[in-house]
């Protein structure tokens, strides 16, 4: 295949000077058949550098890129579009990420680090020569419809900013609570089908007894906790016992009506059977502890815990707290909090910290537990997104998007991914209505890349590959043989692992481009 490949290496921001020989990369990539361009960069993410490239590019008619930089998640998708504007097609630009691959696991090895670093660009050349471009289909959007599912704070805030954005949302409220919505509110609504990708979901929903069919384009998870459930051993013996989430709204009504002394513990099952560490809401506990007391410094507070978790600002909260006067007791699993059988409104627990028992007095005893919603998983199966082994919606990458989710057009927000504070769920909210405001109002669904395509001569009609993928994209149609809708294939290339006969390839990365890339890795001939 006749191409014109740019190399570009980075080698300032990191220690790359210090363990990779980078004129012996360029040396190399000079003197490989179909390279029209090297460059050696001091910063990639420099944008006047990238211009410099791009230009380059341009002159010498490259048509694709091998790019050795740092792993800055930020510099990929602005490289690549500067590529795109000089006819460089994304499908043909690969990265070749030397910092985690080479220099960390090799940073005390220069010769090891050297022979790797080699080894991995002649093997990207060696795959961008058996590369084709890939290319995209589009189609129109029947609706700008956003549906968020949960009516909470982030749900609100969601359909608030996705309002905004010019969508139109419908919020799907499971309980029959009335609120003031930006456009539509379904209140005894729940999911119970869906269909289609994202720009053109069909979702079936239950709205009382009468099923009804509704068109999307983009979809928010904002389910929230399990706020109200109270479960386990210490739950049975406290009366009165109140959620985290009943005390947030007590507090916040008014702190006079609190009655004294406050004892917040973490959970009511000591013994872990039914919760773990991270179903406790920390930061919003200190949060309550500490507005309480500047409010009414007389009362005393009490915060029992075996483990607790406030990391980053949540420390100065932590911190806070402790200067107000709030008590602190860390206990041992074994040996649990529990109520005194004398008196009714005496928790007894050993701290471990003096090693004896205290006898603490309340008023008002509440729980730090934020359970997952019982409903997530019931939503994950429907739309096919996978959960976190903690029971919540599993998103998407944490730097990139961390309201997004593996399937476009989805988002997930608040406490459906973890407990939170309510300011940093409102906060969620806010990006994911943002998030699927932009994504409904594109007008378009843009499909195809690199995703599965079958060969129909070898295929045995197995149905092997339409019972393995996570996003039902295989399908059989007429022909009897098995077929892709491009709108659901993200390309993870289960179907084309787990095919008995060999007939499912994915789109440059194909069986014959792995071996030649594999091959030159091993250093074999290609």
């Amino acid at each position: 295949m006749k191409c014109k490949i740019q190399v570009v290496i980075c080698g300032l921001c990191s220690k790359t000077p210090e363990v990779l020989d980078t004129g012996r990369l360029a040396s190399i990539a000079a003197d490989t058949s179909m390279v029209a361009s090297v460059m050696v960069v001091d910063k990639l993410c420099n944008q006047k550098t990238v211009k410099e490239i791009v230009q380059e590019a341009r002159v010498k008619e490259v048509d694709r890129a091998v790019v050795l930089p740092c792993p800055r998640r930020d510099v990929t998708p602005l490289l690549v579009a500067a590529y795109g504007r000089v006819g460089v097609h994304d499908s043909l630009v690969e990265m070749v990420n030397l910092v985690e691959e080479v220099l960390l696991p090799h940073r005390n090895d220069r010769e090891g680090a050297q022979a790797k670093a080699e080894a991995m660009l002649r093997a990207a050349l060696a795959r961008m020569t058996a590369l084709t471009q890939l290319e995209m289909a589009s189609e129109n959007m029947r609706t700008k419809n956003v549906v968020i599912i949960g009516a909470g704070a982030s749900g609100l805030e969601a359909a608030s900013v996705a309002s905004g954005m010019g969508a139109h949302t419908i919020l799907l409220e499971k309980t029959g609570k009335s609120l003031k919505a930006p456009d539509v509110l379904l209140s005894s609504a729940r999911l119970v089908g869906a269909a289609g990708y994202g720009g053109n979901f069909t979702l079936t929903i239950e709205v009382g007894e009468v099923l009804e069919e509704l068109q999307c384009a983009a979809i928010v998870v904002a389910t929230g906790g399990g706020w109200t459930q109270l479960r386990g051993p210490l739950a049975k013996t406290c009366k009165g016992a109140k959620t985290l989430y009943e005390l947030h709204g007590q507090t916040e009504a008014d702190d006079a009506a609190v009655d004294g002394p406050l004892v917040v513990v973490d959970t009511p099952d000591p013994k872990g059977a039914t919760m773990k560490a991270q179903d406790f809401a920390w930061e919003e506990t200190l949060d309550i502890v500490v507005r309480l007391k500047r409010a009414r410094p007389e009362v005393e507070i009490w915060v029992v815990f075996q483990e607790m978790r406030a990391f980053g600002l949540a420390e100065l909260t932590y911190k806070e707290a402790c200067d107000l006067g709030v008590r602190f007791v860390r206990y041992a699993q074994s040996s649990p909090p529990k109520i005194d059988p004398g008196r009714s409104d005496v928790l007894n627990v050993k701290d471990l910290a003096q090693d004896e028992t205290v006898a603490i007095r309340f008023g008002t005893i509440a729980f730090a537990s934020i359970p997952p919603n019982p409903d997530n998983q019931l939503i994950a199966d429907i739309l096919r997104l996978p959960m976190s082994e903690d029971g919540a919606v599993r998103r998407g990458s944490v730097q990139r998007g961390p309201v997004s989710t593996p399937r476009p057009g989805i988002f997930v927000c608040g406490s459906a991914l973890f407990p939170k504070t309510q300011a940093m769920a409102v906060t969620e909210g806010r990006a994911a209505g943002a998030m699927a405001g932009e994504f409904a109002m594109r007008g378009t669904v843009e499909y195809g890349g690199s995703v599965a395509v079958v060969e129909p001569d070898k295929c045995s009609a197995c149905l092997t590959c339409v019972r393995t993928c996570p996003y039902e994209a295989p399908f059989f149609g007429e022909t009897g043989k098995a077929e892709i809708r491009q709108q659901l294939c993200q390309g993870c290339g289960m179907c084309a692992g787990i095919c008995p006969s060999k007939a499912i390839q994915i789109l440059n990365r194909t069986d014959d481009q792995i071996r030649t890339e594999a091959s030159t890795l091993m250093g074999g001939v290609h």
